[in-house]
């Protein structure tokens, strides 16, 4: 008997088929439980591949699963292919029953239910397509008049053949049809804009709205794919892996819900984009239901008495006193990684740990290193049901995670790359690369991946292979980045360079008025990135101080009559995290946030400010990450603004950009030795260096702004110079 790790092989090889540019036509999706019908599935999957090699279409093993609420039962179609010459639902009962039609009425129903709940596949009462469901039956049994009976491949191959399409359904049908057996329902939370003029932002965003929505193959793979051991979803920003994750829940607490599934996170303005995708996938999939909170729980990984969370609730499980932030600073010093220290003390000092979920979904897995991953695997029990989800790339310069043989000790079975960029536009995301490796740097690249491979694993193509110390194009296409935004590529991202940070301002509000006034976009459109991490504060104050000073000058008429309505600028702005960690975006005011905060956040339109910050910094290589994290928070739009001659370098980096047609242009790729110097050459101080520098820097604000002291007077005092030396020094001259 062929068993399930040959469908999963199968499975792998028709990727590495469509990886390699040779097609894969037909994808095997989902797991089945029972060994004989899985044996089926796998003479299924054969027969199909040696009959009809050319089809196209997918075959769904295990899914969809439904509930039976009355009877209080769930239950999964066996097989479901989906392809351009017909859809095919096939239930496989592995012994005799009374009425096998029965059956299929009840799968029958549930399954045109499910279409119909998409109105693009329904014409007045009607799907615009037929589908049959087929019974194929271990046990004699007699056929019953309309309800299809098969007992062998050749059998159900013979079916298929007699009632499918003469024509192929075209490519929009077909994509509808798979969207529906999906139920891809809440996948899209594009909120359309209304009436709104066309050639507008809010009106290419409509568009975006109205396209119908799918998961890709690698995506169904990561939700479906069994999840007894260890899985690991990969892939980078904008690839889908949070919906993906949440939706792999939803599945698992439908199929399992007497299971209790824990989905984790680092950064807390995730929580609520976990919470909102998950109640909408949930209450998609049932009818409106609610899921039970008790047994799918959201949930931080530190947690406290007034918020819980995994390290929190394992601590008092195996009674051990948890320690919050202020006691963990006070037992490790002020280290970055004080949650890890807390993990691997907590693996040490419990001998035995006791089982508490039966499954854990780890998202943004990056944010954490070993020892948390390795103390979820411990309260998971023999099953190992762990799920982690991360950015292929943590830095530019270095992948993002060890691979699994160095946190577990061993490899693993489930391993999904997500290779295709749903949020940003193609020529953003080259962009963000190229700016955040410095690729076209004058000086030369600031920081790479470690290894080549990564490139693919991103969604990058290349004409030909990468080979050290040769030339090297790497470009996306129409594949891994969708053109899902209908715009012009050069309106999608541009530089902006100005003379002071004043003049960078006036016009940053222009632009927000033209995007809200003419481009009829909604504040929630729109997000404001800050470089500048140290004086973060102080230039929102700023911002607000030139907003309000123009709209009281326009305001103020003869006689001093103010009149709200000749304000310039009507839009209001706030910090993010003003009223709560979790504040950021507001239906009635624009944000502006650092890029920390900015991080697991997107919009349409981003304006990233005081990007020269980004160029001659003590930490070149983590602010030029920042700005990679910037601009890839877009879905739409980005301009990047500054002021001075650094923006002017960023300026000219991204012209070179356009010049080569937004692709990725090594003259010679670098060999291993290259790459550890150019990390040499470019490894930026040291954070508590940089922490003492905004001490210092901090202090002589301070002074300053007492009046007591003029910036010349303590820059001559510190430096023992005279003015005139110090004018030399600015100057370039020794």
């Amino acid at each position: 008997m062929i068993g399930f790790r040959r469908i999963d092989i199968m499975f792998y090889q028709y990727m590495e088929r469509e990886a390699d540019g040779l097609g894969a036509n037909l994808k095997i999706l989902g797991s089945l439980e029972d060994a004989r019908k899985r044996e089926i599935a796998e003479y299924f999957v054969q027969a199909l591949d040696n009959t009809l090699p050319d089809l196209v279409g997918e075959l769904y093993l295990g899914y969809p699963i439904y509930i039976d609420e009355i009877a209080n039962r769930r239950t999964c179609i066996d097989m479901a292919l989906i392809c351009k010459k017909g859809v095919y639902i096939l239930n496989i009962l592995t012994e005799s029953v009374t009425d096998y039609g029965e059956i299929q009425d009840d799968i029958y129903a549930k399954v045109e239910a499910k279409f119909k709940k998409q109105k693009f596949l329904f014409k007045r009462r009607a799907l615009i397509f037929d589908f049959y469901t087929v019974t194929y039956s271990l046990a004699d049994m007699e056929e019953q008049d309309g309800y299809p009976l098969v007992n062998s491949i050749d059998a159900l191959m013979s079916f298929i053949s007699e009632t499918s399409e003469k024509e192929e359904y075209p490519d929009d049908k077909y994509t509808k049809i798979i969207s529906g057996l999906q139920e891809a329902y809440g996948i899209n939370t594009i909120t359309e804009h209304g009436d709104v003029k066309e050639g507008t932002k809010a009106y290419a965003i409509n568009q975006m709205a109205s396209l119908i929505e799918k998961y890709d193959g690698r995506q169904m793979d990561a939700i479906l794919s069994d999840t007894t051991g260890i899985q690991r979803i990969r892939g980078m920003a904008g690839s889908g892996k949070t919906i993906v994750l949440a939706r792999k829940a939803v599945e698992l607490h439908t199929a399992h819900p007497e299971w209790t599934i824990v989905v984790t996170y680092s950064t807390r303005t995730l929580r609520k984009q976990l919470e909102t995708l998950i109640e909408r996938f949930y209450a998609a999939k049932n009818d409106g239901a609610k899921y039970n909170k008790e047994k799918l729980r959201i949930m931080q990984s530190w947690g406290s008495t007034s918020s819980t969370g995994v390290y929190y609730e394992v601590c008092l499980r195996h009674g051990v006193s948890p320690i919050n932030v202020n006691e963990a600073k006070a037992k490790y010093g002020k280290s970055a990684n004080l949650f890890s220290k807390m993990c691997g003390d907590l693996l040490s000092s419990v001998k035995n740990f006791q089982r508490m979920y039966d499954c854990i979904l780890i998202d943004e897995a990056q944010d954490f290193d070993k020892n948390y991953l390795k103390l979820c695997l411990q309260i998971l029990g023999k099953e190992q049901r762990l799920v982690y989800a991360y950015d292929e790339l943590q830095k530019l310069n270095e992948e993002a995670m060890p691979n699994p043989d160095q946190i577990f000790g061993k490899s693993i079975e489930h391993d999904t790359p997500l290779t295709i960029c749903y949020r940003n536009q193609g020529n953003a995301i080259v962009t963000a690369h190229a700016i955040g490796m410095g690729l076209y740097r004058k000086e030369g690249i600031l920081q790479l991946p470690s290894s080549s491979s990564v490139w693919e694993a991103i969604g990058y193509v290349t004409d030909t292979p990468i080979r050290e110390g040769q030339e090297a194009l790497l470009y996306r296409t129409k594949e891994t980045s969708p053109e899902l935004l209908k715009v012009d590529k050069d309106e999608v991202i541009d530089f902006l360079c100005y003379d002071d940070a004043k003049k960078m301002n006036i016009a940053l509000l222009d632009m927000i008025k033209d995007d809200l006034e003419e481009q009829q976009l909604i504040p929630r459109d729109i997000m404001i990135i800050d470089m500048d991490t140290f004086e973060y504060s102080k230039n929102f104050m700023r911002l607000e101080n030139i907003k309000s000073s123009i709209n009281s000058d326009e305001a103020w008429g003869e006689g001093f009559n103010y009149n709200d309505e000749l304000e310039i600028y009507k839009f209001d702005l706030h910090t993010a995290g003003a009223a709560n960690p979790e504040d950021f975006f507001r239906d009635d005011s624009i944000v502006y946030s650092s890029v920390r905060r900015a991080k697991g956040n997107e919009t349409f339109m981003v304006y990233i400010v005081n990007a020269q910050k980004c160029v001659n910094s003590l930490q070149r290589r983590s602010d030029r990450n920042g700005l990679f994290t910037a601009i890839t928070r877009s879905k739409g739009w980005v301009r990047v603004l500054g002021y001075g001659e650094d923006m002017q370098i960023l300026n000219d980096e991204f012209e070179e950009i356009k010049n080569h047609d937004y692709k990725l242009y090594f003259q010679e790729y670098p060999d291993a030795e290259k790459l550890k110097q150019i990390f040499l050459n470019n490894k930026d101080v040291a954070n508590k260096d940089v922490k003492a520098i905004d001490s210092t820097k901090a202090l002589i604000s301070k002074l300053t702004e007492e009046g007591n002291v003029t910036r010349l007077q303590l820059m001559q005092e510190l430096f023992g110079m005279s003015k005139e030396e110090l004018v030399k020094i600015l100057e370039g001259e020794k």
